[in-house]
């Protein structure tokens, strides 16, 4: 009897084994990075890189380029200019150029995700030029692949806590939702570096507005905690000279610069209904000093004090201006209208009514910044 089991046990393996498609390595193109771009007459050029394996000689990336109506048929075309079988189940990054992306890039994003080989993991950017440019730009140090290279730029920046992450899921997810808008990180090619410039700003699917990278702090501190974040800060010098030791940039200066760093953070937002909607945000900071460009005799209790609440001021007035100027172009990244709609019970509301009443909204911010740490010798 157990003979008999063990029989058909092997014959059902043989037989499930034949129905699967082998796929030698060698044979295969991994995509690991793709790029869309506008082109002529309506249609799109897309950019694919991909790692062939070779075991006579060193693996190696190659490029493609080709144009059509859709994505789909952009991989058909491309399926024609190599002779290794295009498998999209390795693909790290997604990039947009900025003329399609202002477009609106859904139905490019859509074919990602009903691709079943694509993680929901896979990042999405957006080039500050085109795509083609990124993927084909000659570095100094030249990556043995670049898309993975690229993936690897973002990811450590979302683990160093400088970016807000950019995946698939997160992008389906915000531009899904009613009161949440997307944001993705601005790749440019420059000095024979690729890499991340600033952010850029979305409304629905379609990139409105770029900002410099030393502004993300101000965004992304009211949607994620910092747990190791940091940030410059400038102050008027005026108000701390009676703690200054000395001018390290001389008499005519009129600001300090100061680097914090090892941030720990919390948010809250708290929405009002009212007819007008009106939103109290909250914002904990606990940080170290680590830099200055002047000495200050921090030993002094009141150097001390007055330096913390002047950094709140500062990082106050920031978010005050990014909210102002996302309020200006009708984007909400942080996601205000979701924080409105949860205190609406059963009230629906649409994106066009969001919209109108983004621009109404009243904001009342509020930091509260402790040093727990100088880090610097007085």
């Amino acid at each position: 009897m157990t003979r008999m089991i063990m029989l058909l046990l092997a014959c059902a393996t043989f037989l499930l084994s034949g129905c699967v498609e082998t796929k030698y390595l060698e044979k295969l193109g991994l995509i690991t990075a793709v790029g869309y771009d506008q082109g002529e007459d309506e249609k799109i050029t897309g950019t694919l890189v991909l790692y062939q394996f070779n075991p006579a000689m060193e693996d190696f990336e190659k490029v493609l380029t080709s144009t059509a109506k859709t994505s789909k048929g952009i991989r058909l075309s491309q399926n024609l200019e190599t002779d290794h079988k295009l498998v999209s189940g390795q693909l790290r990054i997604a990039i947009y150029g900025r003329e399609l992306a202002s477009k609106g890039i859904a139905h490019l994003v859509d074919t990602l995700e009903r691709d079943s080989a694509i993680g929901n993991m896979v990042y999405l950017s957006i080039a500050d030029t085109t795509a083609e440019e990124i993927l084909t730009y000659q570095m100094e140090e030249r990556p043995s692949n670049r898309g993975t290279y690229l993936y690897n730029l973002v990811r450590q920046n979302v683990e160093a806590e400088m970016l807000v992450s950019p995946t698939l899921q997160e992008f389906i997810t915000d531009y899904g939702s009613v009161g949440k808008d997307p944001i993705l990180p601005l790749l440019t090619a420059k000095d024979g570096k690729v890499g991340i410039d600033g952010f850029a700003l979305f409304t629905r699917d379609q990139f409105i507005k770029e900002i410099k990278k030393d502004k993300i702090f101000f965004i992304r501190s009211l949607m994620e905690e910092y747990h190791a974040g940091s940030v410059e800060v400038e102050l008027p010098i005026d108000l701390f000279r009676p703690y200054l030791s000395s001018l390290h940039l001389g008499q005519e200066n009129d600001k300090i610069y100061i680097m914090i760093d090892s941030i720990k953070s919390s948010h809250d937002i708290t929405a009002k209904k009212t007819d007008n909607p009106s939103f109290r945000i909250n914002l904990n900071i606990q940080s170290r000093l680590l830099e200055m460009s002047e000495e200050m005799k921090l030993s002094d209790p009141k150097a001390l004090q007055l330096l913390q609440r002047e950094i709140g001021f500062y990082i106050e007035k920031n978010i005050k201006d990014m909210i102002h100027m996302l309020q200006e172009e009708g984007t909400d990244p942080i996601g205000f209208g979701m924080a409105y709609r949860s205190i609406r019970g059963h009230q629906d509301i649409s994106r066009e009514e969001w919209d109108k009443l983004y621009q109404e909204a009243t904001f009342e911010v509020k930091v509260n910044n402790k040093i727990i740490r100088t880090g610097v010798i007085d």
